[in-house]
Formats: C-alpha cells, structure tokens, sequence
C-alpha cells in the first residue's frame, strides 16, 4: 500500500509541484487535500506570526514596560581603579574607569579612555582613529577559549572605545540589533557615556536625518521617541517576541528561541528561580530575594553572552552568580562566571558548614556531633580553614583552565565572611 501511494501523484495548487499522494494530507480518511503538506506548513506559520504581530502590537503599544527607557548600569565599587593607584589625572569630576572582566589588566571610562597594567605600570593608551567611522579604536588582549589545549589565553583584539563604553555603562535592551552607536549631536568624538546610545541601522539613519536637520543637538525625548517607534525597528521585529512572557517579566526577544537549547534552558532557570514563586515555596526559598538584570530579561541577550562563554564540559556546567562578587544577589554579564558544579558548590554555604549548639554549650559541625568545640569562634575557625585550604588546591589546579577573572575572585574569596 505504502509503495502505491509513493507512486500516485498530484499536483499542489499553491507551489505548483508534481509530488506523491504521501506528501498530501488526507482529509476524513477518504480525499486528499489539493494544497501539500509543506505549503499548508507554511500558511499557517505566516497566519500564526500575523497573529502573534498583532497581539503583540496591541500590547506593544498599551503596555509600557515593552519599551525602551534610557538607562545606566550600577558599577561595583571593586571594580573601579582608584586615581592614586593609577597616578593618572580624570578628565573630568565625574569620571571613573572601570575593569573590563575578559580583557588583559584593561580599564574603560565613562569617558571613552582606557587604562591598562603592563611592565609594571598603569598606561593611559591613546587609540587610533577609523578612517571611516571616526570612531576611536583601541587594540587590546581579550581572553579566549582555546579548545585544542583546554585553556585560556589572550588574543589582541581591536575594538571601538564607544563599544566599551556602551557595553560597560549603558543599559542594552536588545545586543543582537542595536548594532549601532549614536552620538550626540552626531559627533564621534564625543565618547562621554551619558551621550552615547545603542541603536539600530534604521533608529541610526532616522536619528541622521533628524540631527542635520536640527541646528541644535537632539534631545533625549526626541532620540527615545525614535528608539521606540514602530517605524524605526529592525526589519522582521515583532513585538510579540518581547512581551512578558517568562514569569511575568522575562521575553525572548527573538524570533529563533530555541526551547531546547542549552542557553534557553539555562536562562529559564535562572528566571524561575528569581521570580517564579512556586520554586521559591517548594525548592529555592533562599532565591526570593534574588534578581536578574535589565538586559539578562532578554533571553537574546542572554544568549550572546552565553555563546561567548559557555564552554561544554565533562561534568555539569552552572551559571554562578556569587563568585566575581561575594554576596552578590543579581544576575547580569558583570556577576557571573560559567562554572564546573563541583568548583560553584565550593562557594556556597551548604549544610557541612551548618554550626549546631549542644545542650552542654559546645558545638559541632554539620552531622559531626562526635567532634565537639567549646566556643562558637572555634567552630568557625576550623570551617574557615578547611574551606581555605580546598579553594588553594582549587586554585593552584584550574589556574588557566577557568576565565581570569574567575582565578581572581578566588584569590580574593573571604572564607569567614562566607560561613
């Protein structure tokens, strides 16, 4: 029966092509349908999106939260290089460079300047100009993944300083599109962070045409009212891509999310976690308090992060949060690190490290009711070593095989403040 039907034939009045029967679908077990089964595919993949655009529209334009608001990134303090240790004078009152994470001893400011360490110094580097662009260009060493040795290593890199800028200071809804950087006043030499916007090629032009028509510098009500409109978003965006619809407050932002994908699974964890108050009552209490960034609500941008630093392992990868930054409680590009689970588990005050008071006053660890301890601080004393002693070993082991900035952090881990 199979080979019969494999060798009738009709032709799909939608794209015209002769194909077996098979490739048709059978309406009440008796007729075939005229139109195959991949255009019928089609048509209703074109009728769903032209759904989705509208009740995305309508949401779109009702909900505020879908647009964009100008706003700054909150710098950690730990992160900034203090003036009397560079010996290098600001620009200006308000200027701070800050440490770029996966680049080589590197700091950026607010003002589009870079510091780096070599030879045992602070250097303030001066950057070429792009024949083209304008733009200031700096060439820097930016930590890589090697796959053929397993290890880290820095590569020079050339990048625009407003990238940086940008990247380090200013809140991106959407990484994947705002592929362009708008001045103010249209002037690329002006690289001060509060003057600088990511925006799209379609958002860029408009914004152009604007400035030279304007004697004066656009305002930021005129420069967000473009960001926002319709008209100046990237071809094939759909604004029911970017409604809430991860735990009320996380979007796709894409129209290729892949549900089963690594990244995808990753991101919804960590959203479920933050904010979805099931997990909070059943298994992650602890996570009530616990947040994600502006531009992580983003899964696309999520997983542009993701893909430059997710490396697959032998064991199970985590996304950790509290490593770069002890106690940190948000999520976002500047707080985390991927991870192997056993080296995130370190970090975390688990059960072992539970104190437990007897009836005669002394104390114990953990199940350890056999090893007791007269005071509290003895206690304490003991979990602290032994937790220092297993990041050492941990230390000296994965020293190149985890990003820098992670090898850092452990050498600056606080084991008392952790217990």
């Amino acid at each position: 029966m199979a080979n019969d039907k494999n060798k009738e034939t009709k032709i799909c009045e939608h794209c015209g092509r002769k194909l077996p029967v098979s490739e048709f679908a059978l309406m009440h077990c008796r007729n075939y349908m005229n139109v195959c089964k991949e255009c019928c595919a089609k048509k209703q993949k074109k009728t769903r999106n032209e759904n989705d655009y509208k009740k995305g529209m309508e949401l779109y334009l009702a909900d505020d939260s879908m647009h964009i608001n100008r706003k700054y990134k909150k710098i950690n303090r730990n992160r900034t290089l203090k003036k009397n240790i560079s010996g290098i004078d600001f620009c200006a009152r308000d200027e701070r460079f800050v440490k770029l994470l996966y680049y080589k001893d590197t700091w950026i400011s607010n003002y589009r300047r870079v510091i780096v360490y070599e030879d045992g110094q602070y250097k303030l580097l001066r950057g070429s100009v792009d024949r083209w662009t304008g733009e200031v260009v700096y060439t820097l060493k930016k930590e890589r993944y090697i796959k053929y040795t397993q290890t880290y290593d820095y590569k020079k890199v050339k990048v625009t300083g407003s990238s940086l800028v940008v990247g380090t200071f200013i809140v991106n809804y959407d990484m994947m599109n705002n592929t362009r950087i708008w001045h103010l006043n249209n002037d690329v030499t002006d690289g001060y962070y509060k003057h600088l916007y990511p925006v799209t090629e379609k958002q860029y032009e408009k914004l152009t045409e604007l400035q030279e028509e304007s004697a004066a510098p656009l305002s930021e009500e005129v420069i967000m009212d473009v960001i926002n409109s319709v008209e100046y978003k990237q071809d094939g965006w759909n604004p029911y891509k970017y409604r809430r619809s991860m735990c009320g407050i996380g979007y796709h932002g894409c129209n290729d999310a892949d549900s089963e994908s690594i990244s995808f699974k990753k991101w919804k964890n960590m959203m479920q976690r933050c904010y979805d108050k099931n997990v909070h009552k059943k298994y992650k209490p602890e996570y009530k308090d616990k947040t994600i960034c502006e531009e992580w609500l983003n899964y696309a941008n999520f997983r542009i992060w993701f893909d430059e630093h997710y490396v697959p392992g032998k064991w199970q990868i985590d996304l950790d949060k509290d490593l770069l930054v002890q106690g940190n409680k948000e999520y976002s590009p500047e707080t985390c690190v991927f991870l192997e689970h056993y080296q995130n588990t370190m970090f975390e005050h688990n059960a072992k490290d539970m104190i437990y008071e007897n009836e005669d006053g002394t104390f114990f660890i953990g199940k350890g009711r056999k090893k007791t301890y007269a005071t509290y601080e003895e206690a304490v004393d003991i979990i602290c070593g032994r937790n220092k002693k297993r990041i050492e070993n941990e230390i000296e082991k994965s020293l190149g095989k985890i990003p820098m900035c992670a090898h850092e952090a452990m050498l600056k881990w606080d084991v008392r403040a952790a217990v």
